[in-house]
């Protein structure tokens, strides 16, 4: 089996009004271009990881053309929720209504033949920042908050770590190898050692698959990323990727 990931892919059939394309050309029909990418590189034997911003949709029903398209896609899929992910209003919800050949992971793990994957969304992160690798259209936001909205993004920062903390217990220790999977980034430019790097390796995990980053400098892709301490981290934003799933591991 290989491992694949593509994140953030931003799909958007049953919300028309929501395409990608206001940022940027390499964003005009997107979806044909991970399709195309997809088809020729996945097999059904294999497994792909999509870590987050699925569907732009608002709801079960908006998000089922998305989802089908995804189930149209080779191999097995492992969904995460993603900051955008308005329609995920449970995991319980979600799997009731994933086609076959869809799973997900939501604070916990599962297993797919030798491949042990487990995560959460997580959420920013204190002392992480990508600010200065975006090329930004207009003036930078800031990466400043007010007291009122640190404290808040904290609070759901600490929820987050604690269900990191329980999927990777869920894993499945048996598994010849076993990936985390985040949506927000888990780990700084350069990868220095953290909370979060040292639950990954005290886990055993062997690989983390990360998005949520978009318009990053190309020139500076050798910062984002790579392996530290026995872990490899990848950063899999569809535009990153050039709109084609990267494979992360082989067993």
């Amino acid at each position: 089996m290989r491992v694949f990931a593509l994140s953030d892919p931003h799909l958007s059939f049953g919300t028309p009004d929501k395409l990608m394309d206001r940022f940027g050309p390499q964003w005009v029909n997107h979806p044909g271009k991970m399709a195309a990418a997809w088809d020729e590189r996945v097999s059904d034997d294999d497994l792909v990881l999509v870590p987050g911003d699925i569907s732009w949709a608002r709801n079960l029903e908006q998000a089922a053309p998305d989802l089908a398209w995804l189930a149209a896609r080779p191999g097995t899929k492992v969904l995460l929720e993603g900051n955008h992910d308005y329609w995920w209003a449970s995991a319980a919800k979600v799997r009731a209504a994933l086609p076959e050949g869809i799973l997900a992971v939501s604070g916990d793990a599962l297993r797919v033949g030798d491949v042990a994957v487990g995560g959460t969304r997580l959420w920013d992160t204190p002392s992480i920042s990508y600010h200065d690798l975006i090329q930004w259209q207009g003036a930078p936001i800031s990466p400043e908050m007010p007291p009122e909205q640190e404290a808040a993004t904290l609070k759901i920062y600490r929820r987050q770590v604690g269900r990191l903390e329980r999927a990777l217990a869920d894993l499945d220790k048996s598994a010849p190898l076993r990936i985390a999977v985040t949506h927000y980034p888990p780990v700084s430019p350069g990868c220095e050692a953290s909370e979060l790097t040292a639950m990954f390796e005290k886990a055993g995990v062997e690989h983390v698959v990360f998005g949520h980053l978009h318009s990053l400098d190309p020139a500076r892709r050798g910062e984002i990323g790579g392996e530290a301490r026995g872990v490899t981290y990848h950063l899999t934003a569809c535009d990153f990727i050039d709109f084609a799933p990267v494979l992360i591991a082989e067993v």
